[in-house]
C-alpha cells in the first residue's frame, strides 16, 4: 500500500487499545522513515496522516524488531526523530515533537549536561545499537560500535535504555555525566521468543508446555569440553552423567526419566535442522569391554560435543513429548534445540576468547599405604607392616586444559557474515592421555527482493584426536594396576623400567612385579604394568566431522511464506588400538593384537515447510506449519581383529599376529582375521503439520500432527499406513481475563497432551536368515525373530502436562510449576522362546514404563539498584519411575525381566516389571525369614545363591541453585546442585576391600577385625563376635562380592561453577571491550555418601550406570578467562 500523503497538520489524536495488539516485523538500517512508514502500513492496513515536509528532514531509522507490538515499534522508530504520532482507530498522524516542560526554553537549554557512556552485555560484551532515549522529552541516541552514546540531559532526567533481547533498564541522571550501563537478557520478559519444534519461532506467552532456556552466557562462563556439561544444575528435568574418560569424553542426557529399552536419549537440533548423536565404542559391562571386540570399550566422544560453545546463542530445552511432537520419534525423549549466532549488520567485530584451566583429582578411593603383600605371589595387602608411598598421587599427573576460540561478525543489512575457529586442548590427569579438536564454523545469511526471500547457510567442520584416552573396568586399566600394587613395591622403579628386552624372543617385554616372560610369569588379567599399557598398548581415536545446511525462505505475503531446508552430515570415526607382545593373554596374543575399526556416518535431512501468521480481525490471531520432511541416515563400520589364536606355532601359541609387535593390517594373519562389518540405512519420511489459534492474547490452543513412515518397520502393516503422532494443548492468561493486582505482570495455565513414539531398531522386522559366525568361520542360521502372530510397531509414548506460570513486581520474581505424567506402552523387547520353537529369542512389543513427576522453576531478582544487582534462580524437579508392565498373556507371563547388563561379577543392571528402569542386581547376604538377621558361617556373611534387586541410580529428586552478583564492573557467579537419594555401587570398594588395599580394610586390621552379629549357620543359634579383617572382606568383598555392603546412597551436593570477573575499562583505539575472570569447575562437595563421584558412569549405556569400576576420578579444574573484543 502506498503511502498516504496529506498536506495538512493533523492536531494529536489518542491512542486506541486496537494499536496495541497489532504486530510489527522490522529489521532496517538508516532506512528513509517514509519508507518504514510504509511498510508498517502494509503489515497493519493502518493509514499515515503527515506533512510530506517534516518527513524529509527525519533521521534514518535503524532496527531489528521481530513481532512486536505496532506501538513498541512507533516509539522506536520515533524516538530519535524531531516528530512524534498519534493513533486513534487505523488512522496514525504524524508532526512536531514539542517540549513539555514549566520553564522556558532557554532556561531548559543552561540546565542539559552532555551524558556519556558505555554499553555492555551481563558478560561483558559491547552492545552496538542500544537506544538511549530521555524519558521527558522523547529525544535520544543509539550508541556507536564501541558500545559508546552521547546524549544532553538535565540531572532530573531519567534515561530509558533499550534493545531486542534485552531488559530495558530506567535510570535517573542525577550529578553524573558519566552513565557505563550494563543490560541483562531480556529471558524474564513476557514477549520472550521462544524457539519451538521445527525451529518455529513464538511467543512464549503462547506456549502450551514446559520450556526452558539457557543462553550462551550461561554456557561459556565455566567453559567445558563438552558444551552440554554446562547444562549441569541449570535445567529442571535434566539429568547429566559424565563418562568415565576425562576431558571431552561423552554425556548421557535423560529427560524427565528413562522410558524406553531402546533409547532414553533426547533429540539435538541445530538451527531447526535434527542431528543424530549416537556416542562410538561405549563400554557394555564391568570389564570395559565394547562389543563385538572383546577388548576394552573406548568412549569415541558424541557428536554434540564437536559444537564450540561460543557459537551458542542460546539452547531451548523441550522437556516433553507435546513440546517436540512434530519432530516425530525421533524425540520422544525430549529435544534441545540449538540456536547458533548470526553475523550481524554494521561495522566487522572480532571477539577473542581464552580459557586456560589447571585440572587435578579431586576424589581417589581412599587406599592403605602401612601394609605389604602377604607373599611373595600373592597381590593382596594382608601382609606385615610396611612404610609406603601414596601410589595414586605419585601416578595421576596435574592436567591442563586450553579452550580458545576467534570469531568474526560483519555485514550490512542485506547480508551477513559470522566465522569462528575454535581449539580445544587438553593434557590428562593419566599421563599420557591427550585430547584435542579443531572446529571451524561459518554461517552466511542475507536478503533479497526486497527483503522477501531469506537465505540462511551454516557449515562447520571438526578435527578431533584422543590419545589413550582413560578407560573404565576391569581389562587393561592401569588405574586399576596401581592400586593393586603391593605396598611394598615403589611405582618409581616401574615408570622407566615398564619392559625389558627378552634375549630369547629378542624384542622388549612387559617387566612387572608378577609379570616376566622369560621366568614363565604372566601375572593376571586386572593387574599389569600401568607404564607398559600407557606406552606399548596404545590407542587412539580420531573423527573428522562436515556439518552443512541451508535455509531458504520466501514471504509470499505479510502473512504466509515457503520455507526448504536441507542439511548433509557426514562424518568419520577411525580407531586404533596395539597391544604388544606379553601383554596377558585373556587380552592379546602371543605376538600381539591390532584392532582396526572404521566408521562411517551419512544424515541427509530435507524439509518443506508452508508458514503462515497473521491476525484475523482485532481479536483472533493464527500461525502455524504444513509440510512434509525425510531424513535419510547410512552407518558402515568396518572392524577388522584377530580372532584368539586361530593359528598356533609349534609349541602352541596363539600368535594373533605374524610377526610380533608389528601392527598393520597385512601382519594380522589370514586364517585369524576377523573381518566384520556392518551397514544400516534407514530411512523416515513425514508428512506434519501445526497450528495456533490465539484470541485477545489471551487464550491460545496448540495442535500438532505428524505422520511417518520409517523403513525400519518395513515387512509389517504400518509400512503402508506408517504411524500417527499427534498433541495438543491450551494456555490461558488469567491476569488478562481477571482482574489480579498490579503486582502480578503474568499469570497463565497451560494444558497439553501428546502422543509420540519410538521406532524399532533396524532389521528387526526381517531380519538375516542366515549370519556369520567369526568363531566358526562359517554361516549359522538366524535364530531370532517377531513373535507369531504379532508384528512389530512403534513404541506408543503418550504423555499428559499441566502447568502453570505467575511472574511479579515487574518481572522480578518468577514461578514456573509442571506436573508431568507419561506412559510408554509397546516396549521393544527380546524374549526366550518356548522350548520346541523355531526361533530361540522373540522380538515383540509389550509392557508399560511410567514416569510421572514434578518440576519447579523458580527466578527473582532480590537486589536491583544503579550499581548494584544480584540475580538468582532455584530449580527442583522430581521424577518416580515404575515398570508397570512386561507380561501380556498369552506372550510372557511370570515375571519378566529385560537385561541391561549382566556378567559373573557382582553388577548387573535390569528393567523388571513392578520395579524401576535400570535397578541394579547383586548379591545379598542370607538372613533369617523370622527375624531378618544375616546367617554368618564362621563369623562371615552367607552370599545367598541368587542375586536381588538392591538399588537404583536414579535420584528421588535433584535441585539447583545459580546465583549471579554484578557491582558496576565486577561480577561473582556460582552454581551449587544436588541429586538426593538414589543409589550406586562400588565395583572399586569391593574389589579392594577384598584384596586388603582399602583403607577400610587396614583401619580393621588396626581394630582387631569386624564386628558381627546374626545367625551361626551351623547352630542356628544367635552369633556377636568379632572377626579377622582379612577373612571377612575375601568372604564378602571381590568381583563377586555381596554387593548389598557395597552399595552406597547417592545423594551428592556440590559447588559445581564459581566465577569472578572483571570488565576492564579499555581506551586503547580498536579494542572495544575487555573482560577477564577466575573461573572453577567441581570446586567441591558439600555431601556425599559415596565413594566416587555419582554422576560419573562407565559410559552413555543405559546397563552401566551407577556403578564404579577403577574409573577416572573426579577432577576439579580451576583457571581463567580471557575475553577481548576488536
Amino acid at each position: 500500500m502506498k503511502l498516504t500523503v496529506i498536506l495538512l497538520l493533523v492536531s494529536c489524536l489518542h491512542v486506541s487499545a486496537t494499536g496495541y495488539s497489532q504486530r510489527v516485523t522490522l529489521k532496517v538500517m538508516n532506512t528513509p522513515l517514509i519508507k518504514v512508514l510504509s511498510s508498517i502500513e502494509e503489515q497493519t492496513g493502518y493509514i499515515f496522516f503527515c506533512d510530506v515536509e517534516l518527513l524529509k528532514k527525519a533521521k534514518g531509522v535503524t532496527v531489528n524488531l521481530k513481532n512486536v507490538l505496532l506501538k513498541n515499534a512507533l516509539d522506536q522508530c520515533f524516538a530519535l526523530q524531531p516528530l512524534t504520532y498519534s493513533m486513534e482507530d487505523k488512522v496514525i498522524s504524524v508532526h512536531l515533537r514539542t517540549l513539555s516542560t514549566s520553564v522556558s526554553t532557554l532556561e531548559k537549554v543552561m540546565l542539559l549536561a552532555q551524558i556519556t557512556g558505555t554499553i555492555t552485555s551481563a558478560a561483558g560484551e559491547v552492545l552496538q545499537g542500544v537506544n538511549v532515549i530521555v524519558k521527558s522529552t522523547g529525544t535520544g541516541t543509539v550508541t556507536d560500535n564501541k558500545g559508546f552514546f552521547s546524549i544532553q540531559a538535565d540531572k532530573t532526567d531519567v534515561l530509558i535504555v533499550s534493545s531486542i533481547g534485552f531488559a530495558t533498564r530506567e535510570l535517573s541522571v542525577g550529578n553524573q555525566t558519566l552513565i557505563n550501563i550494563i543490560l541483562s537478557p531480556a529471558d524474564q520478559q513476557l514477549n520472550e521468543v521462544v524457539v519451538t519444534a521445527l525451529g518455529i519461532s513464538r511467543s512464549s506467552k503462547g506456549i502450551t508446555y514446559a520450556t526452558q532456556k539457557v543462553g550462551g552466557d550461561e554456557l561459556t562462563s565455566v567453559k567445558d569440553a563438552n558444551l552440554i556439561n554446562s547444562l549441569s544444575g541449570k535445567v529442571a528435568g535434566l539429568t547429566i552423567n559424565r563418562s568415565a574418560s576425562g576431558t571431552g569424553g561423552s554425556v548421557k542426557v535423560v529427560m524427565r526419566g528413562n522410558k524406553s529399552t531402546q533409547n532414553n536419549s533426547p533429540l539435538y537440533v541445530i538451527d531447526g535442522i535434527p542431528m543424530i548423536n549416537t556416542p562410538v565404542g561405549q563400554p557394555e559391562n564391568v570389564f570395559g569391554q565394547s562389543s563385538g571386540t572383546s577388548s576394552p570399550g573406548r568412549d569415541g566422544g558424541d557428536a554434540i560435543s564437536n559444537l564450540n560453545p561460543e557459537d551458542i546463542e542460546s539452547i531451548q530445552v523441550l522437556k516433553g513429548a507435546s513440546a517436540a511432537a512434530l519432530y516425530g520419534s525421533q524425540a520422544a525423549n525430549g529435544a534441545l534445540v540449538i540456536t547458533t549466532k548470526k553475523g550481524k549488520a554494521g561495522a566487522a567485530q572480532i571477539t577473542v576468547s581464552s580459557n586456560f584451566t589447571i585440572d587435578r583429582v579431586a576424589l581417589k578411593p581412599e587406599l592403605q599405604y602401612n601394609y605389604g603383600q602377604s607373599s611373595p605371589a600373592e597381590e593382596d595387602g594382608w601382609g606385615p607392616a610396611v612404610n609406603g608411598g601414596d601410589l595414586l598421587k605419585e601416578f595421576y599427573q596435574t592436567g591442563t586444559t586450553w579452550i580458545n576460540s576467534v570469531s568474526l561478525s560483519a555485514g550490512t543489512d542485506r547480508a551477513q557474515t559470522y566465522f569462528s575457529y575454535a581449539n580445544t586442548s587438553n593434557k590428562g590427569v593419566v599421563p599420557t592421555s591427550k585430547f584435542g579438536r579443531h572446529t571451524l564454523t561459518l554461517r552466511e545469511t542475507a536478503k533479497f527482493f526486497d527483503n522477501r526471500l531469506s537465505i540462511d547457510g551454516f557449515v562447520t567442520l571438526t578435527r578431533q584426536e584422543s590419545d589413550n584416552r582413560p578407560v573404565s573396568g576391569l581389562y587393561s586399566n592401569p588405574q586399576m594396576s596401581v592400586a593393586l600394587l603391593p605396598r611394598n613395591y615403589g611405582l618409581a622403579e616401574y615408570k622407566n623400567s615398564y619392559q625389558y628386552f627378552s634375549p630369547s624372543r629378542r624384542i622388549e617385554l612387559q617387566d612387572w612385579w608378577n609379570i616376566n616372560y622369560d621366568e614363565g610369569l604372566i601375572g593376571n588379567e586386572y593387574s599389569q604394568n600401568p607404564y607398559w599399557l600407557l606406552n606399548r598398548n596404545t590407542r587412539t581415536d580420531a573423527r573428522n566431522r562436515a556439518f552443512s545446511s541451508l535455509t531458504l525462505k520466501y514471504d509470499l505475503n505479510p502473512s504466509l511464506a515457503v520455507q526448504a531446508r536441507g542439511s548433509y552430515d557426514y562424518y568419520t570415526d577411525e580407531y586404533q588400538s596395539q597391544m604388544s607382545a606379553s601383554t596377558h593373554p585373556v587380552m592379546s596374543d602371543f605376538n600381539g593384537r591390532l584392532i582396526l575399526e572404521d566408521s562411517k556416518n551419512k544424515i541427509a535431512y530435507g524439509d518443506v515447510l508452508l508458514l503462515f501468521n497473521k491476525r484475523v480481525g482485532g481479536n483472533f490471531s493464527l500461525n502455524g506449519s504444513l509440510g512434509a520432511a525425510i531424513n535419510d541416515i547410512t552407518q558402515n563400520d568396518k572392524l577388522l581383529l584377530d580372532s584368539y589364536g586361530a593359528k598356533a606355532d609349534a609349541n602352541g601359541e596363539k600368535l594373533g599376529l605374524q610377526y610380533a609387535n608389528v601392527f598393520n593390517a597385512q601382519s594380522i594373519l589370514p586364517i585369524g582375521a576377523n573381518k566384520q562389518q556392518s551397514v544400516t540405512k534407514y530411512q523416515t519420511q513425514s508428512i506434519l503439520g501445526s497450528a495456533s489459534v490465539g484470541f485477545r492474547d489471551l487464550l491460545f490452543a496448540d495442535l500438532t500432527a505428524r505422520n511417518d513412515w520409517s523403513s525400519t518397520l518395513s515387512f509389517t502393516p504400518n509400512a503402508d499406513r506408517g504411524f500417527f503422532y499427534f498433541s495438543a494443548g491450551v494456555t490461558a492468561v488469567l491476569n488478562e481475563i481477571l482482574r489480579l493486582p498490579a503486582s502480578v505482570n503474568l499469570a497463565k495455565i497451560r494444558v497439553s497432551y501428546a502422543k509420540v513414539g519410538n521406532s524399532v531398531r533396524a532389521f528387526a522386522t526381517n531380519p538375516a536368515l542366515y549370519t556369520y559366525d567369526p568363531a566358526s568361520v562359517q554361516y549359522i542360521k538366524n535364530v531370532k525373530g517377531s513373535f507369531p502372530g504379532k508384528p512389530l510397531k512403534p513404541e506408543d509414548n503418550r504423555s499428559f502436562e499441566l502447568g502453570t506460570e505467575w511472574r511479579f513486581l515487574d518481572n522480578r520474581i518468577g514461578l514456573d510449576i509442571t506436573y508431568y505424567r507419561n506412559n510408554n506402552y509397546d516396549q521393544y523387547f527380546e524374549t526366550p522362546a518356548p522350548s520346541g520353537s523355531e526361533l530361540s529369542t522373540y522380538y515383540l512389543n509389550v509392557g508399560n514404563i511410567r514416569n510421572n513427576g514434578i518440576e519447579v522453576i523458580v527466578n527473582a531478582v532480590p537486589v536491583k539498584s544503579r550499581n548494584f544487582e544480584w540475580s538468582t534462580s532455584v530449580n527442583f524437579a522430581q521424577n518416580k519411575n515404575k515398570v508397570v508392565s512386561l507380561s501380556e498373556a498369552g506372550v510372557i507371563s511370570g515375571n519378566p525381566e529385560f537385561e541391561l547388563t549382566r556378567t559373573d561379577n557382582t553388577y548387573g543392571s535390569i528393567v523388571r516389571e513392578g520395579g524401576s528402569f535400570g535397578d541394579i542386581l547383586s548379591y545379598v547376604v542370607e538372613r533369617d525369614p523370622k527375624t531378618g538377621q544375616m546367617i554368618l558361617d564362621k563369623g562371615i556373611p552367607v552370599r545367598a545363591t541368587d542375586r536381588e534387586v538392591v538399588g537404583n541410580p536414579n535420584p528421588d529428586f535433584s535441585a539447583g541453585w545459580n546465583n549471579d552478583f554484578r557491582y558496576k564492573s565486577f561480577n561473582l557467579g556460582f552454581l551449587i546442585d544436588g541429586r538426593f537419594g538414589g543409589e550406586v555401587l562400588s565395583l572399586t570398594q569391593a574389589i579392594l576391600d577384598a584384596q586388603g588395599f582399602s583403607k577400610a580394610s587396614a583401619d580393621a586390621r588396626d581394630n582387631g577385625g569386624v564386628r558381627v552379629s546374626g545367625i551361626d549357620k551351623t547352630t542356628g543359634a544367635p552369633y556377636s563376635g568379632t572377626t579377622d579383617a582379612k577373612e571377612y572382606y575375601r568372604g564378602v568383598g571381590g568381583r563377586s562380592a555381596v554387593g548389598e555392603f557395597y552399595i552406597y546412597d547417592a545423594t551428592a551436593i556440590r559447588l559445581r561453577e564459581l566465577t569472578a570477573g572483571y570488565i576492564i575499562p579499555v581506551k586503547i583505539k580498536g579494542i572495544r571491550q575487555m573482560a577477564i575472570s577466575l573461573v572453577g569447575r567441581n570446586l567441591f562437595f558439600i555431601k556425599r555418601e559415596a565413594p566416587f563421584d555419582p554422576e560419573v558412569s562407565m559410559s552413555t549405556s543405559d546397563g552401566v550406570q551407577g556403578v564404579d569400576a577403577f574409573g577416572l576420578p573426579l577432577t576439579r579444574s580451576i583457571g581463567v578467562n580471557l575475553k577481548l573484543g576488536f
